[in-house]
Parts: structure tokens; sequence; C-alpha cells
């Protein structure tokens, strides 16, 4: 899998998108998707990117949360990065933009290592693979207001792979900081 095409859907739809509101829609979701998965997620939380306030509602591994502030919002990102769960190839990508926001749905490929996988065993590497559907407001500034994430769980299945086919938090950063760009001025 080809960590890089992390934005492709995004990229893709910026081709053909001439409203300057949903360009900075999309491309505030490009970025916090190359910061999130590189491990650089405190940038995401820079004041023209996400509110003061951010309110996430996740349904996903079997789990239903929701993290209310920037307190709980920047702890999940910490947990996830601090794991090393934060390596995410997305597949298969619809993604929707609207003034209110975005929609996505796609199938996740997170890596783990050992007992972080469903059922995994310590030094073995896996993929989590998961269809995930998101909801993403945005506020009048085009700043994230939140994420809605739900996983269809019945789907979900983990696939051992090889270590040589494991991609590490470090391979994300130094694959997917090149590719980062600043948001357009409003």
């Amino acid at each position: 899998m080809d960590i890089t095409q992390l934005t492709r859907a995004a990229d893709e739809l910026l081709e053909v998108t001439a409203k300057p509101r949903h360009r900075r829609i999309l491309e505030n979701y490009r970025r916090h998707a190359l910061l999130e998965v590189s491990g650089n997620w405190p940038e995401i939380f820079a004041p023209d990117m996400t509110v003061n306030h951010p309110v996430y509602l996740i349904d996903a591994n079997d789990i239903s949360v929701k993290l209310d502030g920037l307190e709980q919002v920047t702890g999940f990102y910490r947990t996830l990065t601090d794991a090393g769960s934060n390596v995410i190839v997305v597949q298969d990508e619809q993604l929707a933009v609207a003034d209110w926001g975005l929609a996505s749905e796609a199938i996740f490929n997170s890596y783990a290592r050992g007992a972080v996988a469903p059922g995994g065993l310590d030094g073995h590497f896996y993929i989590v693979r998961q269809r995930i559907a998101m909801h993403w407001p945005y506020d009048d500034q085009a700043r994230l207001m939140g994420e809605h994430v739900y996983e269809h769980a019945a789907q979900r299945e983990v696939v051992e792979i090889g270590e040589a086919d494991f991609i590490t938090p470090q391979d994300a950063e130094r694959l997917l900081t090149p590719l980062l760009r600043s948001l357009p001025q409003t």
C-alpha cells in the first residue's frame, strides 16, 4: 500500500472545486490527515485549522465515545501516537464537500504491532482494515468543529503482514511531511 496516496480523494476533489470555502475545507481536511498520520497532530489544533472547543463523536473499535473539548481531543491523538497507532492508509475514499463541511467513506488500513491489534500477538505485525464513514462540520471560518466517525464493525478485518510490509510511524512522518502545504488565506 502507498501511504503517499493518503490525500488522493481530497486532491482529486480540489482539482474540480472552484468555491473558495469548499477549497479551504478540503485543504484543511488534507492537512489534518497528513498531520495526524505523520504523528504531527499538535499542529492540527492551530487556530486557523480547528475551533477552540472541538467535539468528536466516535463509534469505532468497539467503543462509543464523545470527546468534548480540546483536552479530551488532544488526549485522544496523544494516545494514538504514543501507541504507534497513527499510521493509516486510506483506500477507495468517497469524499463530498459542502458549505457545512465534508463527508467521507473509505477503507481505513491501520498499522498495528502486536497486542495493539485486536487478537494480535507480540512480535507480529498487522493491518486492521475497517470501513469508516465520517462527517466533519466546519465553522464560518472553515475551521474544523469536530469529527463524527462511524465504523461498520461487521466488516472489520485483522490481517497479519510481514515486517517488511509494515509502515512505521517514522516511515509515515518521512513520507508524508513533504506533502504538507499551508492553508489558503481566507
